[in-house]
C-alpha cells in the first residue's frame, strides 16, 4: 500500500515537471527580441504646432515683402525727386498751389512726414501763408502734382531797382496818364511816375531840355525827380 502510494507521488511529480518544462519552452518560443531597425520613426507635429509653423512663415514672408517694398519705393522716390521754388497762391487742407518763375501752377500735397521749415526751425503747415516764398522737394506723383518731402520758406529777394541820370529834350507829355517822353539817341522812350516823385508834370513842356533820375524797376522805365535848364 505505501509502494503503490510512492509511486503515485512519483508519477504525479514526473508529470508536474514535464509539464511546467513544456509550458516553459512555449514562453520561450512565444517571445521576440527588439532588434533596432534601420528606418527612421515619423515624428508626430500636433495641429497647435503645424499652426505656429504657419504663423512663423507668414510672418517671415510679410516681413520680406515689406522690406521689398520698401526698398522699391525709395528707389522709386530717389528716381522721381525732384525741386522747385515759386510763391504760395493758395493753401487748403493740407496742400497749396505754387506759382513757379515760369509761371507755371504746381499743385503741391503733404503728409505726415513732410518737413516744413523757415530760418532753418520747422514751422506748423499753418505757418505757411500766401505769397510766401518757398522751395519744394519732394516725389513728382503727376506732370503738375508733388507730393513734398519738405518745404522750406526762403526770403524772398528784394527786386532790383536800377537808378542813373540823364540830361535829354522832353518829346512828349501825358499829363492824364502821367507819362513822359524823352529823346534819348534820336529814339523817343517814355517814363513814368515813381510813387515818391516829386515831379510837377504840368511845369513840363514839350522841347524842354532836363535833368532827371531814372530808376529802372520790373522792366518799367521810372522818374523820380527832374530839373529844367
Amino acid at each position: 500500500m505505501k509502494k503503490l502510494r510512492l509511486l503515485s507521488i512519483i508519477a504525479i511529480l514526473a508529470y508536474a515537471g514535464i509539464h511546467t518544462s513544456t509550458h516553459s519552452i512555449n514562453i520561450l518560443a512565444a517571445t521576440k527580441v527588439a532588434i533596432p531597425s534601420a528606418t527612421p520613426t515619423e515624428a508626430i507635429v500636433t495641429p497647435s504646432q503645424a499652426q505656429d509653423i504657419q504663423e512663423k512663415i507668414k510672418t517671415l514672408v510679410k516681413e520680406n515683402l515689406n522690406a521689398t517694398e520698401s526698398t522699391l519705393k525709395e528707389r522709386i522716390n530717389q528716381q522721381t525727386l525732384t525741386g522747385f521754388v515759386g510763391l504760395i497762391q493758395s493753401i487748403n487742407s493740407g496742400n497749396l498751389s505754387i506759382n513757379t518763375k515760369e509761371s507755371v501752377v504746381l499743385q503741391i500735397t503733404t503728409d505726415e512726414k513732410t518737413i516744413i521749415n523757415k530760418n532753418g526751425k520747422g514751422i506748423k503747415f499753418s505757418s505757411l501763408a500766401i505769397s510766401d516764398k518757398v522751395i519744394v522737394i519732394g516725389t513728382l506723383l503727376k506732370e503738375d502734382i508733388i507730393l513734398a518731402k519738405r518745404v522750406m520758406v526762403i526770403p524772398d529777394e528784394p527786386v532790383l531797382v536800377v537808378s542813373d541820370t540823364i540830361v535829354a529834350k522832353v518829346s512828349t507829355v501825358d499829363i492824364k496818364k502821367k507819362l513822359i517822353g524823352l529823346t534819348i539817341n534820336n529814339q523817343e522812350v517814355v517814363y513814368g511816375l515813381t510813387k515818391k516823385s516829386i515831379i510837377k508834370i504840368n511845369d513840363l513842356k514839350v522841347g524842354v531840355t532836363i535833368f532827371a533820375i531814372t530808376k529802372k524797376y520790373e522792366g518799367k522805365n521810372l522818374l523820380s525827380r527832374a530839373k529844367v535848364l
